[in-house]
């Protein structure tokens, strides 16, 4: 219901308001491009609605998630679907607490779960806000433990993170950001490795283990590159691509 509200009830308002777009690239270890990442935002905060589309290497989406407004930034709710293996999540958070609904697969039986909402939470996205909220503190060496919500188990796991040092990426002056994750939807997860712009505090790149199920039913490792700055965009440009139906499978392409 929420996406056919989405696609048929856009408020004026919305359409009106400014927007940003970027994109990034999923890549495999061998360099094989695994997916693509659209991402569409209203303003600059990090607290902005925002529309993330998931797409083939050669550009069919096969999956979306909504991250509604929120002035709880580093813990915000979202609406996911996707279409190649049937996973759907919806995390509703309020003053109450944040209400889980998830489904792994299309075979699974949807799952519900209600949790309290533990000071510093950090619930998906929210963690690029988590980084830029806490940044003076990481750039002093201080090493951040937060409550990070992962939905499939329903349930909080401690994040360790620090930073590493200083790096240039692709000419850009940046900060190398580690995380560890005790426990990562499965499977021990190995070191997640981040990397910050200096100019802006915005996410580069990110290397470790994807949120998105592959033909095999496992999160792969994936590098996700987001090399081209925010741009301006247009309500037209984002009603368009997110009216595009999802593909079950999206084959084999080329990298």
């Amino acid at each position: 219901m929420r996406t056919l509200w989405l696609l048929l009830c856009l408020p004026h308002a919305a359409c009106a308001a400014p927007w940003l777009h970027f994109e990034g690239v999923a890549s495999t270890g061998q360099g094989t491009v695994a997916y693509r990442e659209a991402h569409w935002q209203q303003a600059a905060e990090d607290g902005a609605e925002r529309w993330v589309l998931y797409q083939c290497a050669d550009g069919r989406p096969f999956a979306r998630k909504h991250l509604p407004a929120t002035s709880l930034a580093q813990a915000r709710g979202y609406a996911l679907e996707d279409a190649r293996s049937g996973q759907q999540a919806d995390i509703a958070v309020s003053a109450a607490g944040v209400l889980i609904s998830w489904k792994e697969d299309a075979a699974s039986a949807r799952r519900q779960r209600r949790l309290a909402l533990p000071a510093d939470a950090v619930i998906d996205a929210g963690f690029d806000a988590a980084v830029r909220r806490h940044w003076p503190a990481l750039m002093r060496g201080e090493r951040l433990s937060l409550p990070f919500l992962v939905p499939g188990r329903q349930r909080y796991y401690p994040v360790q993170v620090r930073r590493i040092g200083p790096v240039r990426w692709q000419g850009t002056a940046a900060q190398q950001i580690q995380v560890t994750l005790d426990t990562w939807y499965g499977g021990i997860a190995p070191r997640l490795q981040l990397v910050y712009a200096d100019a802006d505090r915005r996410l580069l790149q990110f290397e470790g283990t994807s949120n998105l199920r592959d033909a095999r039913g496992t999160y792969p490792q994936v590098v996700v590159r987001f090399s081209s700055a925010p741009r301006s965009g247009t309500a037209a440009e984002w009603q368009q691509a997110w009216r595009q139906p999802l593909v079950a499978s999206c084959g084999v392409t080329p990298g």
